[in-house]
């Protein structure tokens, strides 16, 4: 979307996660991928996939490529649970819950071509970027956060905050669609895009969930 590419420090190299928004049902093109799910279809692409472990929340390959499916932790622990599979096999990846990945689902998608390795296009839906940003920096105030996930949690929000105002300004922090996201939190926008130009440390707030 920003039309620049991200050096590899920033990122992590060795794993995806799939975020499923288990409210909405999800179409897969090939009728026997609907059926297996998540793992039949990285099979498809490395059929060296498997579960890891009894917990089935992430598939590894040969390589030791690791694939999560993750979804946003109910609120209400008393109401029925929401499907945690994709496919209907019951070897698919089941998907863990993890806590403030509910404004993430409840803010708006972004849709973008990009160009895998061998230059082929790829159409990827992830989330907004300015919910990312204030989503890693939220991570990054978590006291539970190992440290040096807190620093890149940082680097990373401070790094989208900056991509977003100087190339996509059309995409504004204070934009009514993001009201998915805590005000306490979206209010954080102004800190974080002038810690940006100023390449200082941000002390990052400390909320509490809540979708």
């Amino acid at each position: 979307m920003a039309g620049v590419q991200i050096a590899g420090a920033h990122l992590a190299t060795a794993d995806v996660d799939l975020l499923f928004d288990a409210r909405r049902s999800l179409r897969l093109l090939a009728p026997e991928v609907s059926a297996t799910g998540v793992v039949g279809l990285l099979r498809k692409v490395d059929r060296s996939f498997e579960v890891l472990g009894r917990s089935g929340v992430r598939a590894v390959n040969r390589d030791g490529y690791l694939v999560d499916l993750i979804m946003p932790a109910m609120k209400d622990r008393m109401a029925k649970p929401l499907r945690s599979r994709i496919g209907t096999e019951a070897t698919d990846l089941e998907a863990a819950e993890i806590e403030g990945l509910g404004w993430l689902v409840s803010c708006p998608k972004a849709t973008a071509t990009v160009i895998d390795a061998r230059g082929y296009p790829l159409t990827m839906v992830v989330p907004d970027p300015r919910a990312f940003a204030l989503h890693k920096l939220w991570l990054a105030g978590r006291e539970d956060r190992e440290p040096l996930k807190r620093q890149r949690d940082q680097a990373q929000a401070k790094l989208i905050a900056g991509l977003v105002t100087s190339r996509l300004p059309h995409l504004r922090f204070d934009d009514p669609a993001l009201a998915a996201l805590l005000r306490a939190l979206r209010e954080q926008a102004t800190l974080l895009t002038a810690a940006t130009r100023r390449d200082t440390a941000l002390a990052p707030p400390r909320l509490e969930p809540d979708w």
